[in-house]
């Protein structure tokens, strides 16, 4: 039973919100689900903001916008993007920089194709940029964050948005609307093609335990 909500990661709240998704409005769900987070200290809030995202409500961007603080971590624009946040406010975001412009970029990079290397109800939804910039729009913006002194990190997400651009400005479909994502946190399986992706994340996981279970065991006979 989950008391302390103060301390609840994402695994911890999970069944709390599934049981409040499954029950109640979005905008209820989202009341709900920020109350917790802003009473929770800057990095685990920053672990659990993807959550936000999966009560599909429509002023979920503007929590976010408005909440974003430092260890800002990929979650933020990870929510973002699967809430359909447009270019336009992304561009916003990135010339106020600071924490928006980290999470700004982390949007854009998040609206790349379904990849591995996401979580499973992310490439289940497989969110697609709203009101897309040309590529020289989205050079115009980019570009010079990368030659005015930019941080490491900056460096690090421009380029990973650069060789994705092509899978970021497709003119692929989104998969799971915004009004669904509730039901695609309640119950991932009843999406198409969710079953094969929930398999694969499920057998990454399992070797991820495997590893570190067997770096244990060998750091133990050694002692």
């Amino acid at each position: 039973m989950l008391t302390d909500t103060r301390y609840a990661d994402s695994r911890a709240l999970h069944e709390p919100l599934v049981e409040k998704l499954a029950s109640e409005s979005p905008r209820e769900a989202f009341e709900w689900l920020v109350g917790i987070l802003d009473a929770q200290q800057p990095a685990l809030r920053s672990g659990n903001a993807t959550l936000v995202a999966y009560t599909g409500y429509e002023d979920g961007v503007s929590w976010l916008e408005r909440t974003v603080a430092s260890p800002v971590t990929s979650n933020w624009g990870v929510a973002a993007a699967l809430l359909g946040v447009p270019w336009p406010r992304i561009a916003g975001w990135i010339a106020a920089g600071g924490v928006r412009r980290l999470m700004g970029l982390d949007s854009l990079y998040a609206y790349r194709a379904p990849a591995p290397n996401m979580s499973a109800l992310h490439q289940i939804a497989a969110p697609v940029l709203p009101d897309q910039p040309t590529r020289a729009q989205l050079d115009a913006v980019l570009l010079p964050l990368v030659a005015n002194a930019a941080t490491p990190r900056i460096e690090q997400i421009v380029d990973a948005i650069r060789r994705n651009v092509e899978s970021i400005l497709s003119g692929r479909k989104r998969e799971v609307p915004v009004c669904d994502l509730p039901k695609l946190y309640v119950c991932p399986e009843s999406f198409p093609g969710s079953r094969d992706i929930l398999a694969a994340h499920d057998a990454i996981s399992d070797g991820i335990r495997q590893s570190i279970s067997s770096l244990v065991i060998d750091e133990k006979t050694k002692h």
